[in-house]
């Protein structure tokens, strides 16, 4: 008996009760080699079917690391204040690392100006 026509289907559980279905089907012609078209159908699926899930993940590790970055610089610079208040140093008042987060008169006025 000849295969004339491969179909694989795949269903993905995504999480949160939600799914996703990918079915590619490929016609077999007569001198084909069945186990490779087989195999090829198959790791289509396989590989479009993660695709999306990939590029969502590989998004959230680099937004984690950026994240990561920015406690580290955090941390250091807590770090060093506490350090030289262990020390007994007087630390510098402009050196105080929530100041960062203030917002400049002319960054008020633009946010008020939209209001």
């Amino acid at each position: 008996m000849a295969i004339k026509n491969i179909t694989y289907q795949r269903v993905l559980n995504l999480g949160n009760y939600e799914s996703k279905r990918l079915e590619l089907s490929e016609e077999v012609f007569e001198g084909d080699d069945e186990e490779e078209s087989i195999s090829r159908v198959m790791e289509m699926v396989e590989r479009k079917i993660r695709e999306d899930n990939y590029t969502k993940i590989e998004e959230q590790i680099r937004q984690a690391k950026k994240e990561l970055r920015e406690l580290k610089k955090e941390y250091e610079t807590v770090k060093s204040s506490l350090e030289s208040v262990q020390t007994g140093e007087e630390p510098d008042p402009d050196d105080i690392p929530f100041d960062q987060y203030q917002l400049s008169q002319a960054q008020i006025d633009e946010h008020n100006k939209n209001f």
